[in-house]
């Protein structure tokens, strides 16, 4: 039978992790799983690799092919080396092998670990307070006090156009009597 040893994405949405399985070649991605090796989680700093040695050394023995990723990963793990030199699964002292982050260590790289007390947040002294409602308190003023000026202003215009129709009323009467 044709074997594979390749990953199969496991986690939510944009948080993923890999199991690595033995699957037959021929059944594609969405085929059963034969037996599965390990995990590989990228997401922990460093990354999490944790594989059944022994197992993994059997399949490889059998004639499996990993795939390139797969292989990184075996490499890093030591395994590989151990499948060219020829080491008996059977005789391996330890049959699980793991590197990264120690256990209670292994948070993501993308969230910050939650603290157990949670810091509380400063409150701004008065003084800062007091000053937004006072550079609101000075803006309305100033407002208000653009509106009364408009409003002084506007009489005043009206008066000095009435001015000035009476004195060209005036001015009619004088070149009428004329004649």
């Amino acid at each position: 039978m044709a074997t594979t040893i390749r990953l199969k994405r496991r986690g939510a949405k944009k948080a993923a992790s890999f199991r690595i399985i033995v699957t037959d070649s021929r059944e594609g991605t969405s085929g059963a799983s034969i037996e599965r090796l390990g995990l590989y989680n990228p997401r922990t700093q460093p990354s999490l690799v944790r594989i059944n040695a022994a197992r993994t050394l059997h399949w490889l023995n059998e004639g499996a092919q990993p795939t390139d990723t797969v292989r990184s990963l075996l490499r890093k793990t030591g395994v590989w080396k151990q499948f060219h030199d020829g080491v008996d699964p059977g005789s391996l002292e330890t049959a699980i092998v793991e590197i990264g982050p120690p256990p209670g260590q292994r948070g993501t790289s993308q969230r910050p670990k939650p603290s157990a007390e949670a810091p509380p947040e400063p409150e701004p002294p008065a003084a800062e307070k007091a000053e937004p409602a006072e550079a609101a308190a000075e803006a309305d003023a100033a407002t208000d006090d653009a509106a009364t000026e408009a409003e002084a202003a506007a009489p005043a215009e009206g008066a000095t156009a009435e001015a000035s129709d009476a004195g060209d009323e005036a001015s009619d009467a004088d070149a009428g009597d004329d004649d």
